[in-house]
């Protein structure tokens, strides 16, 4: 009779390959989870039909703008921001404006502020953050009727012309 030295299971390949095969997957999601929950992606949208038609609102206030004549002179300072509108006869009256930066990367520095008109006829809001950096600057009324947006890299010397696209 032959005697076969007989190994534990532990010393054996085989078994650590199956195990190996299991387990590196579960540790690979767990980690991949950990970062995804970390690092969101704020740019996923839900509903995109919703989304489409609010785009297509958007250029419609966007053409109101532009009917209307609206030319905005904006001049940006760290802790103020002053608007000098310029509109034709067809535009209504004008009692205050909303004045939002969006960072193109960056959504905690966000912020909106609302300007009121001053004796002289320009508007101004003091802002709550500081605005260096690439920002999206949007302006519209109080009712949100048109609106006005345009990319501006702050510090900027002098005024800005915002106009309808």
């Amino acid at each position: 009779m032959n005697q076969t030295d007989v190994r534990p299971w532990y010393k054996e390949p085989w078994p650590w390959v199956l195990i190996a095969i299991i387990v590196l997957p579960m540790l690979v999601a767990a980690v991949r989870m950990s970062i995804y929950s970390e690092y969101q992606v704020e740019m996923v949208v839900d509903d995109y039909y919703k989304k489409g038609k609010a785009i297509n609102q958007e250029f419609d206030r966007e053409t109101l703008a532009r009917d209307y004549g609206i030319a905005i002179f904006a001049e940006v300072s760290d802790q103020q921001i002053l608007l000098d509108v310029n509109r034709n006869q067809k535009a209504p009256q004008i009692a205050s404006l909303i004045v939002s930066f969006y960072h193109s990367t960056q959504s905690h520095k966000d912020q909106q502020v609302m300007a009121t008109a001053r004796a002289d006829g320009i508007f101004s809001a003091d802002l709550l953050k500081a605005t260096e950096g690439k920002w999206q600057l949007t302006i519209e009324p109080h009712d949100k009727s048109w609106k006005v947006q345009k990319v501006v890299q702050l510090p900027h010397q002098g005024k800005i012309l915002i106009t309808p696209h």
